[in-house]
């Protein structure tokens, strides 16, 4: 009687448990509906031809209003302004002098008259000084124009390089870091085209992977993890063309420039206050620091938790990278802890989470979309209008794209992304 009774209410349990999970496969079978109804290619190319000329317009609004060139004839504060004002140290007789805080403000001061330049002193390697030397040729809005073309060229190309279709160029076009770039004139298209094309060619052609990571070096700080990545996943190619390509640029640099450059280079990265800016403006870092920063922590608390994020996510991107999963993932996951593991974080430079969010929607067309990722995507493109608010939303956006990348990398383990609703609820792992 008492085995009757275990067994009753062992098969009522098993009852519940089942219906529940029922319950559960069907809500995630039909959120998949609605989401293929809506993210479709059309209708998504509809939506970013809209969000791109809201874009347009609020572009060509200040465009208008003294944009670049103010009502008194003068030429606006731009950040282009010290890439020009770079090249035009870099086709001189002593390009050295860029990195002269006093020669380069008097530089600005003379271009802009009473006007001032964001940056005061000149905070990249010389090698950067290969990317303007074109722009010290030219005249300023010449210049401006040849730089924004050529870097969102680089952007959507690299875009298009993982997802060749005209949809995914077009929503590379809605984040609000691509308006924030070709307002500011800065180098965030650069650096995540760099970063798109040196991934996507990381398996078929490696040597030229390394090439375009080699020129990243110009900002080192989005280049921490990538040795580390390559050694682990033993990519040995990429790794000897990187450095082979960061050494010749390096020593032709300072051949170029001269050898002082470096070394001033070096001592500017000393001088940097609790801002992480030489300038002592009070920047918005998008980054772990900048967040606990902008919190009010005190810099010991801010310092400890972002190396803590540093080092689990570090050890985190070569683990997956060691495993046989799909390269979309294991690129995703690197641009993720790219823009995780600096504290030097911008929001032009956001554009990097757009390379991210392209290898993750590569995976989902080639493997099938888990239920609920294509709206949180959504969401987080949403959600980085909110530094527009000066708040550092950027580690919350990675946080959560790291946990998409990591559920989709649980159902790649498991063999279910192509299952149905109810198979994918019926494994632990893959139903996060």
């Amino acid at each position: 009687m008492n085995n009757a009774l275990i067994n009753g209410q062992s098969g009522v349990g098993s009852g519940r448990k089942s219906s529940r999970y029922a319950g559960v496969a069907l809500c995630w079978s039909k959120l998949l509906k609605i989401e293929d109804r809506i993210f479709t290619e059309p209708k998504l190319q509809v939506y970013g031809f809209g969000v791109a000329w809201v874009w347009t317009i609020f572009v060509g609004s200040l465009l208008f209003n003294g944009w670049i060139i103010g009502n008194d004839g003068r030429s606006q504060s731009l950040d282009f302004c010290w890439i020009w004002l770079s090249g035009k140290f870099a086709v001189s007789s002593t390009p050295v002098l860029v990195y002269d805080p006093a020669a380069f403000t008097a530089a600005k001061g003379a271009f802009l008259g009473t006007g001032e330049c964001n940056f005061l002193h000149f905070g990249y390697p010389p090698t950067f000084l290969f990317f303007s030397y074109l722009f010290g040729l030219l005249p300023y809005i010449s210049a401006f124009a040849v730089w924004l073309v050529a870097t969102i060229v680089l952007y959507l190309g690299a875009v298009y390089a993982i997802i060749p279709r005209p949809a995914a160029v077009t929503a590379a076009l809605t984040p609000a870091a691509v308006p924030l770039n070709v307002l500011l004139g800065h180098n965030g298209f650069l650096t995540a085209g760099l970063i798109g094309l040196s991934l996507a060619c990381v398996e078929r052609r490696p040597w030229l992977s390394g090439i375009f990571l080699g020129l990243l070096t110009y900002k080192p700080q989005f280049g921490i993890l990538f040795p580390f990545v390559f050694l682990a996943s033993r990519n040995w190619r990429v790794l000897a063309s990187a450095t082979a390509i960061s050494v010749l640029l390096g020593v032709s640099a300072g051949i170029e420039f001269g050898y002082q450059g470096w070394q001033s280079f070096i001592d500017l990265l000393h001088s940097r206050n609790s801002t992480l800016s030489p300038d002592g403006m009070e920047l918005a870092l998008q980054s772990f620091y900048g967040l606990f920063h902008w919190a009010g922590a005190s810099v010991w608390l801010s310092w400890t938790v972002h190396l803590a994020v540093t080092i689990v996510v570090a050890i985190a991107v070569c683990v997956v990278w060691t495993k046989p999963i799909s390269q979309s993932l294991k690129a995703a996951i690197l641009c993720i802890g790219v823009v995780m593991v600096t504290p030097y974080l911008l929001q032009y430079d956001l554009c990097i989470l757009s390379i991210a969010v392209a290898f993750l929607v590569k995976d989902g067309l080639a493997r099938g979309f888990l239920p609920g990722e294509r709206t949180a995507m959504l969401i987080c493109v949403a959600g980085l209008l909110l530094w527009f608010a000066q708040i550092p939303i950027s580690p919350v956006i990675c946080v959560v794209l790291l946990f998409l990348t990591a559920r989709r990398i649980a159902a790649y383990r498991c063999d279910l992304l192509t299952a149905s609703p109810d198979e994918v609820v019926g494994c632990g792992p893959c139903s996060a």
